[in-house]
């Protein structure tokens, strides 16, 4: 599946013998040995059909989906660890507040979600239009043509090639600091007699974008580093958490050898001439559509969101330099949470919204699922593709407690269920008064509405339960 995956296996079978000790001494050899990764155990027959039946997914067992999905129930949830930093005054006051590091950071982030309507607007599509590098006019109309020639091989393997180097591309310097970050892990797992030497290569990484830093990076850490910690792996069968590091290193290293200017220009020409050629896209629509690669690249470089940015200056000085034990698990398991919400495994669009709306504090979430859905009236050889959503939402209002709403919307009419607390069972005609309200004024018609108590917390993947991998689209991954 992953064909550009770099992998370390180990070759030498280990014997369980107490009289086979493993020598103390640490030996810099000579040669190097590439290691053997773990092997890849497939799941029993009998096995596959026990976790279906756990999880309620549907995923391919030869992939890496599977590991994904069994991990999916132990994930930290957001909005738990969000609402802690936002309504748990106790939390607030005992903790952050009495972070001398945290404080300043807190009554900026407070003042930045003080919002309004359209500033709730705004900050949702922040998120919706940046969660991804392929989004805008340009990957918009890259999409259309795809939609238009579904059978044309040369075009997606073409397109392949693109995506990924441009991926590559505008996201070097956050591979630079993922391959720090693991060059700093691998440390602090070697002995520490390995420490010096280990550092005195890595100190020769080139942060500076100066002419061939990239080929130097890349000939360091494939000639250099990548031996040094494979002669520590096969010398002392090291197969802990080193190993691991390792692996994360290898796929960055892969990314960083797409990231070129060259790769990227070269991917882009050839995309261009098979618009030109192969699918006789017209000259004047080519000009647009380098226009609006143009566009979509100034926009995701030069477009910033000060809420957002407020609260992932506070999550990052939570984890790196506050000394509070309970901040720093509270700032880990959001950061967790974040990135695993947006885990391209999962087919769905995530948002948050911590919000101060006339002084009251609320923390919420919301999942988006799109699918198309065939029309009853279809023709042979001209099907009409018909969009259908489901939107899952949760909330925690300051003083008011925890609601859920799912929203399944479909040719401008919505079915709505809503859940409330126990003291709201006394308002739902209010409530459906005023959904119905809110709907007219945007021109949407509600089939049914439905109102009931929220008795229990749900997850996004209880709700969205048909989840599962995805066999579509244009497969970039490195």
């Amino acid at each position: 599946m992953i064909e550009n995956d770099v992998r370390i296996n180990h070759q030498n079978k280990i014997i369980d013998n107490s009289n086979n000790k493993q020598k103390s001494k640490i030996e810099q050899i000579a040669s190097f040995d590439v290691a053997d990764p773990t092997r890849v155990v497939k799941t029993t027959k009998d096995n596959q059909g026990n976790q279906t039946s756990q999880n309620n997914l549907n995923f391919n067992f030869n992939s890496v989906y599977e590991k994904f999905v069994q991990s999916l129930k132990n994930a930290p949830v957001l909005s738990e660890n969000g609402k802690k930093i936002l309504l748990n005054k106790q939390f607030i006051n005992h903790n952050i507040k009495s972070d001398p590091v945290l404080n300043t950071l807190f009554e900026n982030f407070i003042k930045n979600i003080s919002m309004n309507r359209q500033e709730v607007f705004n900050f949702l599509k922040f998120q919706q239009t940046t969660h991804t590098n392929f989004s805008g006019e340009f990957f918009d109309e890259l999409r259309n043509i795809l939609n238009k020639n579904p059978n044309n091989d040369d075009f997606k393997l073409v397109l392949r090639n693109f995506l990924k180097s441009y991926d590559c591309f505008v996201s070097v310097d956050k591979t630079y600091n993922s391959i720090n970050s693991a060059l700093n892990n691998i440390k602090s797992c070697l002995p520490q007699v390995l420490h010096e030497s280990f550092d005195e290569l890595a100190s020769k990484m080139i942060s500076d974008n100066i002419t061939n830093s990239l080929d130097l990076n890349l000939n360091l850490l494939k000639n250099e580093i990548l031996p040094f910690v494979g002669r520590y792996i096969s010398k002392m069968n090291d197969f802990g958490p080193v190993r691991d590091y390792v692996s994360v290193l290898m796929h960055n290293i892969v990314r960083l050898e797409s990231s070129s200017k060259e790769s990227f220009s070269n991917d882009l020409d050839e995309l261009m001439e098979q618009l030109k050629y192969n699918l006789n896209i017209s000259e004047e629509k080519l000009h647009n559509i380098k226009l609006s690669l143009i566009n979509s690249y100034e926009f995701t470089s030069t477009t910033k969101n000060s809420s957002v940015d407020s609260f992932l200056k506070l999550i990052e000085a939570g984890i790196k330099d506050s000394n509070n034990i309970l901040n720093k698990g509270t700032m880990e398991d959001i950061e967790n949470s974040l990135l695993f919400n947006q885990n391209v495994q999962i087919p769905l669009t995530h948002m948050f919204l911590p919000l101060n709306y006339n002084g009251m504090y609320m923390f919420s979430e919301l999942w988006i699922s799109k699918h198309y859905e065939s029309s009853d009236d279809k023709k042979k050889n001209n099907i009409e593709l018909i969009e259908n959503y489901k939107i899952f939402i949760t909330f925690e209002i300051q003083n008011l407690g925890y609601f859920e709403t799912l929203l399944n919307y479909k040719n401008s009419n919505i079915a709505i269920d809503i859940f409330v607390p126990n003291n709201f069972k006394d308002s739902v005609d209010r409530i459906k008064k005023d959904i119905i309200t809110i709907l007219n004024t945007n021109n949407l018609c509600a089939t049914n509405i439905n109102i009931y108590e929220a008795i229990n917390k749900r997850k996004f993947n209880e709700v969205f339960v048909n989840l599962s991998e995805r066999k579509s689209g244009v497969d970039v991954i490195i």
